[in-house]
């Protein structure tokens, strides 16, 4: 009777162990197909991301053109009312830090050629997107600086107007000699 006890015994075990065995690999497989859910969430919400970041490329191409035509609007107003836009009183508070005094001076020094921000980049050793950032600051403050677009990519010039106010009366107190 002893020996049956064991035996017994013995085949409870086992059976205990299939059954955990059993149990552990429905819960493994469970979570695996959780995880492979999750990650078909994840790849859905990049490819959901990269769309969005293209749109809003295409949005900001279409700011920046249209910025590009009121600033040709605004001249040609200026010029048919007879009226200047650009006056020296409108200038006389402009404050920039160093990197858009650098960048305005690269502008100012280039006589009415035009620039990309690659070029600027380069020049000062800062990314196109801070050489981007600090135009459009400079803009912010009342600097005059005109985008141009070809294939695909804006260029920077210092407005002709402004350019020569600037050799006359100094407006933009430049630091560099």
């Amino acid at each position: 009777m002893t020996l049956s006890l064991q035996n017994q015994g013995e085949s409870i075990t086992a059976f205990n162990n299939s059954e955990k065995e059993k149990k552990l690999k429905e819960a493994f497989s469970k979570l695996k197909e959780e995880m492979n859910d999750h990650l078909d969430a994840i790849n859905e919400n990049t490819n959901e991301i990269g769309s969005t970041n293209e749109y809003m490329a295409q949005l900001e191409e279409m700011i920046n053109k249209l910025n590009e035509r009121l600033d040709d609007v605004e001249m040609k107003v200026s010029k048919l009312s007879g009226k200047k836009i650009s006056i020296a009183e409108d200038y006389k508070n402009i404050v920039l830090n160093g990197k858009e005094e650098e960048i305005f001076f690269i502008l100012y020094s280039r006589t009415g050629d035009l620039i990309d921000s690659k070029e600027i980049s380069r020049t000062l050793g800062i990314t196109e997107e801070s050489a981007r950032k600090y135009i459009a600051s400079m803009i912010g403050k009342g600097i005059p600086v005109v985008r141009k677009y070809f294939d695909e990519k804006t260029f920077f010039v210092l407005d002709p107007d402004f350019r020569n106010l600037q050799a006359k009366e100094n407006i933009v107190k430049l630091k560099r000699k």
